[in-house]
């Protein structure tokens, strides 16, 4: 399957290659495309070159940690989500993992179907941060827009201050923005314009 815009993107970082490859074939649907690699620093290759939205990565392998990884993939996307996967669990390595921005940690051996769980909660979390990430775009442009036109008529842009407001307050009743950023909105929006 080839990837699109709408397909989640999944890359399995295991040193294991039977692992790797049994986790690629079980976690590949119609909606989802999965790739692999054998180590973090490969891992790294593949994401600067076309960004995943889930990595699952080891913790302990040659190259690169699974922790590395994920700081160093930090660094510069706060949309990406990891599953860190283990066989050396530790209370340390547990809290460093979801400190460095870990969605979940999982021991080894582990059902296929917990597996499974947790990437349905990352790719629910993903799309979420996407519509967020896209308000939040929309909502810029909006208030670039009403600086350009802020002394001209304002009887169009009344009509779609209204329309904005009406969304971000079903988006607020949708649960994708909360109390507080909705009133934040809303007040930047009348100070555009007052």
């Amino acid at each position: 399957m080839k990837p699109n815009a709408d397909t989640f993107q999944i890359l399995v970082v295991e040193d294991s290659k039977p692992l790797r490859e049994m986790l690629v074939h079980v976690l590949k649907d119609e909606q989802t495309h999965a790739d692999s690699a054998k180590d973090g620093k490969e891992a790294l290759d593949r994401y600067y070159n076309a960004p995943y939205d889930l990595i699952i990565t080891d913790l302990n392998m040659p190259e690169l940690t699974g922790i590395e990884l994920i700081k160093k993939i930090r660094e510069q996307d706060d949309l990406v989500e990891f599953i860190i996967i283990t066989g050396y669990a530790s209370l340390e390595s547990a809290v460093e993992a979801i400190k460095a921005g870990a969605f979940d940690y999982i021991v080894k051996p582990f059902k296929v179907e917990e597996l499974k769980v947790a990437v349905r909660n990352v790719r629910d979390k993903v799309i979420l941060k996407k519509k967020n990430k896209a308000l939040m775009e929309k909502l810029r442009s909006f208030y670039e827009e009403i600086d350009r036109y802020k002394y001209t008529k304002v009887t169009s842009w009344t009509e779609k201050i209204i329309k904005e407001i009406e969304n971000l307050n079903r988006l607020r009743q949708e649960g994708l923005l909360k109390d507080d950023e909705f009133d934040n909105f809303k007040k930047r929006i009348f100070e555009k314009i007052l």
